[in-house]
């Protein structure tokens, strides 16, 4: 059985390269030894039989699997990164109606866990979803083709879920009414998000462009007072959403709350404030709490005209929910806030709010949040000096139309019960979704409830069954975590930061506060991503194929194929010398590996063959030929710290390198060869050892000890054990001859292929002089560098000497093996397998029809291993059963 892994282009590709113009993904190219990139639709080389391309996938970007929304995180910073602005925007909004809402108030939970964090810090994802969305005028973009659908949908409520919603389902086709009881649509998006953060202006044109696809509204509608469920239902709506949103706030329940005027409701403060009425609450403001609501609320009462903003919170500052970069503005602003601070009680005179009365807390053990739980400290009680206050602790969903309709569900917390995959409540054709469902959470889940919602009113619509709907979502595998290694060479980059009014500036006005990315800087930015996901499906390549070859959805395949002989010709890995830091490679920008170094001198290489030094600000680029050159010898080879072993093709190369830095840079070049031993084995090499030497070549006897730099050269120290002297040798360019070694997954494949390795991982042949190229399981024979460390004319004899053996195994027609071989009673085999795990030669099958174990007579080699281990005995080896051996026995000592 072998994998067939995806390729995700089809056969019928043309290999006319138009699709790689298009992709915005840069990796390093593997097969030029990352020393310059490719696409990540690419021809493996440029040799390549066929000349097809394919795509190199991974698992999805962590980013993209964090996302809520499942936004193509990766996809749409590739496209800003290649200025395709556009597409960008597009691509966003494959998952959200509201791009540069969420580019300002998302928590941007994707920054969380960007792996660009373990080089630096995490990409500035929502600054660059904001910019893209600011590129592009909305009302420019082309109207989607809908192909409309009779059947009505109501949806209640315009905040994040429900325009999502509407949003959705208008693309599907549906007739979509959206019912709102403010009198501008938008819900908490309108009216709780003050406009310094979310201008209005913004907000419009995005629910302009969603409702430019034909959504009809109505509003200053409430339901449960204007309208009711059967309502809808006689005007021949289908299903109906319910997105109220939680628009009411949660009392403090101290003392004097309900007693004094100037005790303000924060969620209705809040929505006056952004629907015009921006007059000052008074003079000396308290607001209560430490989530992005109490900090809207504090900064929204400043720029009112308040003189006077203070925020109590019982944690400390780490612990504080708000947005870190909204808590900065408000303390910029001059904001004061009362950290490890609950409140007692209100004091009043003459009807009206004068103080607040506070204590002091410390933080004790976790809570069931998970955080450390505020305990009061005895003795501490003051009082902050008042004329209003305003409670900022939580909200609720308003639920009062429940008492006149109670057939829907609602929990303790007054928000409505649903399934969490299909958002269906327990009546059939109404579902519900955002902060009405979960309490009030933040703008991007909304979003994701409104389109999980959107595709399940669209499955219950067609009449599919939702418990197996539902069923089939929960079975959904877990995404995994196979992402692209991020290379130890990646060089830090500062993050950007978006630019800010000034405080004192910012502090009086409404204005938007952050004023987003310039171009360059947000190109710049974008090109931090690691693109840990590979390819990043933004479909470019899909479009530009005109053999339409391109296919995202291709899967692995599992292919069985029949073959009498198996060649394992894996080849070796070479050694990474990073972990040997003394040598500064990938600390220095001119130290290579020998196969760096070859593809240089390569005419398909990185620099069409010309050898040229690396510009250390940037890996990819090369610059002018170097004047002097140090070759190190045996790096990781004949080491006790690495491997003991001659990898035996070292010296030779090295001196063909020296030669050809002689002919391409010029004669009058400084080369440097540090070796051990040099060993010129074959026929010619002596002849080619001396003819180096005559080029002028420096052949110094003498393991070098470490590569140090300073202003762009490389000093090697070394001892030269001819002279016993310490040698300091100052060079431009280094080349580290680095060790063969066994491949990272030899041991994988030699349990696949029942053959062993040897102390150094390699594979083990049957016999080094009779047998080279055999194995103990017969039929699999070895071929080239698996076997050890060889160089090209000894790999091709190798592998013909293979060849020839598998050829004449198959011309047989018939095998011959040794009689003495493992059979199995089927009478008394239990089926344990535990034989199976045994063999050493995978002879021995389970066969699940009958229930018991097979050999495979053709492959058994005769150990008895199975035989010594049987519980029942059922396995035996012909002609050494225990009664022929006893017969045996007792022969012998009878004589």
């Amino acid at each position: 059985k072998v994998r067939r892994k995806a390729r995700y282009v089809e056969n019928n590709c043309t290999g006319c390269g138009e699709c790689e113009k298009f992709c915005p993904i840069d990796f390093p190219n593997d097969w030029d030894v990352n020393t310059k990139t490719r696409k990540a639709i690419y021809r493996p080389f440029p040799q390549a039989v066929p000349i097809t391309y394919c795509i190199d996938k991974y698992d999805r970007a962590p980013c993209v699997q964090t996302c809520p929304a499942g936004t193509n995180v990766q996809g749409y910073v590739a496209l800003i990164r290649s200025g395709k602005y556009r597409e960008a925007l597009s691509l966003i909004m494959e998952h959200l109606p509201l791009p540069g809402t969420l580019g300002r108030v998302c928590p941007a939970p994707c920054e969380q866990v960007c792996r660009r964090s373990e080089v630096d810090a995490a990409v500035a994802i929502r600054d660059l979803k904001r910019f893209a969305a600011d590129q592009v005028d909305l009302s420019e973009l082309p109207l989607p083709k809908i192909e409309d659908r009779p059947e009505k949908v109501a949806v209640i409520g315009s905040g994040p879920a429900g325009l999502t919603v509407a949003y959705f389902l208008r693309l599907k086709g549906y007739q979509v009414t959206v019912y709102e009881a403010l009198p501008m649509l938008g819900g908490m998006l309108r009216v709780g998000i003050p406009d310094y953060r979310l201008p209005p202006e913004l907000l419009n044109r995005e629910i302009q462009n969603i409702l430019r696809l034909g959504i009809q509204t109505r509003t200053g509608k409430r339901f449960g007072v204007d309208f009711s469920f059967d309502d809808l239902r006689t005007q021949d709506f289908k299903a109906i959403f319910l997105g109220i949103g939680a628009h009411r706030s949660l009392k403090l329940g101290v003392r004097g709350e309900d007693d004094f005027k100037g005790v303000l409701d924060a969620v209705a403060f809040l929505r006056e404030v952004n629907l015009g009425q921006r007059k000052p609450p008074g003079k000396r403001v308290v607001i209560i709490g430490g989530g992005n609501g109490a900090v809207d609320a504090a900064r929204a009462a400043l720029r009112t005209g308040c003189g006077h903003v203070e925020i109590v919170y019982r944690r400390s500052r780490e612990e504080m929910p708000a947005y870190p970069e909204e808590v900065n503005g408000a303390l910029s602003e001059g904001v004061k806030i009362h950290f490890l601070t609950a409140p007692l009680g209100i004091r009043g005179e003459g009807g009206r709010v004068t103080g607040f009365e506070c204590i002091r807390t410390e933080l004790g053990p976790p809570d069931e949040s998970g955080r450390r739980r505020p305990v009061p400290v005895e003795g501490s009680e003051f009082v902050i000096e008042c004329d209003t206050l305003i409670p900022a602790i939580g909200q609720q969903p308003d639920v009062d139309w429940a008492a006149k309709n109670t057939v829907v569900e609602i929990s303790k917390r007054k928000t409505i019960v649903v399934n969490p995959h299909t958002m269906q409540t327990n009546i059939l054709d109404v579902f519900g979704g955002g902060d009405a469902v979960s309490g009030p959470a933040t703008v991007i889940e909304a979003v994701a409830a409104g389109r999980r919602a959107a595709e399940a009113i669209h499955s219950y619509i067609i009449g599919e069954d939702m418990e197996s709907y539902a069923k089939g979502l929960a079975a959904r595998e877990p995404l995994g975590q196979n992402w692209l290694e991020i290379s130890k060479t990646t060089s830090k980059i500062e993050r950007a930061s978006l630019p800010h009014l000034d405080a004192l500036e910012s502090a009086t006005s409404f204005a938007e506060v952050a004023l987003g990315f310039g171009e360059e800087q947000a190109q710049k930015e974008a090109a931090r991503c690691v693109n840990c996901g590979g390819c990043c499906e933004c479909k470019l390549c899909e479009s530009a194929c005109e053999a339409k070859a391109v296919n995202h959805s291709m899967k692995d395949r599992i292919e069985e194929i029949e073959v009498g002989s198996i060649i394992v010709a894996t080849g070796f890995d070479p050694l990474d010398p990073t972990p040997i830091q003394q040598y500064g490679y990938g600390k220095y920008a001119n130290v290579f590996t020998n196969l760096e170094f070859e593809r240089l001198s390569n005419a398909t290489g990185p620099t069409k063959g010309k050898l040229l030094k690396r510009d250390p600000k940037d890996r990819f680029k090369f610059t002018e030929p170097p004047k002097s050159v140090a070759i190190l010898h045996c790096i990781g080879s004949r080491d006790l710290n690495y491997h003991e072993y001659c990898s035996r093709t070292c010296c030779m190369y090295a001196l063909k390198y020296a030669h050809l830095l002689k002919d391409k840079c010029g004669h009058d070049t400084e080369i440097y060869n540090f070796y051990i031993d040099m060993r010129c084995f074959g026929k010619g090499y002596e002849e080619f050892y001396k003819r180096v030497q005559s080029e002028g070549v420096r052949m110094v006897r003498g393991k070098a000890s470490r590569v140090d730099e300073k202003d762009g050269i490389l000093t090697i120290t070394a001892e030269d054990t001819l002279s016993d002297r310490m040698l300091k040798v100052p060079v431009e360019m280094v080349i580290l001859c680095t060790a063969m070694e066994a491949r990272s997954d030899a041991n994988e494949v030699a349990r696949i292929f029942g053959i062993s390795t040897g102390s150094d991982g390699f594979f083990q042949e049957e016999h080094p002089k009779l047998e080279p190229v055999s194995t103990p399981t017969s039929g699999v024979f070895l071929a080239g560098a698996c076997q050890g460390p060889k160089d090209i004319p000894d790999t091709v004899a190798h592998a013909k000497g293979a060849a020839a053996e598998a050829l004449a195994l198959s011309a047989s027609g018939k095998v011959s093996v040794a009689p003495m071989i493992s059979s199995i009673e089927p009478d008394i085999c239990i089926g344990c397998q535990i034989c199976i795990g045994l063999c050493a030669y995978s002879a021995i099958e389970f066969n699940a029809l009958k229930g018991i174990s097979v050999v495979n007579e053709a492959v058994c080699k005769g150990c008895g291993s199975c035989a010594a281990y049987c519980p029942s005995g059922a396995a035996q080896i012909r002609h050494f059963t225990n009664k022929q051996i006893f017969a045996e026995i007792d022969g012998i000592l009878a004589a």
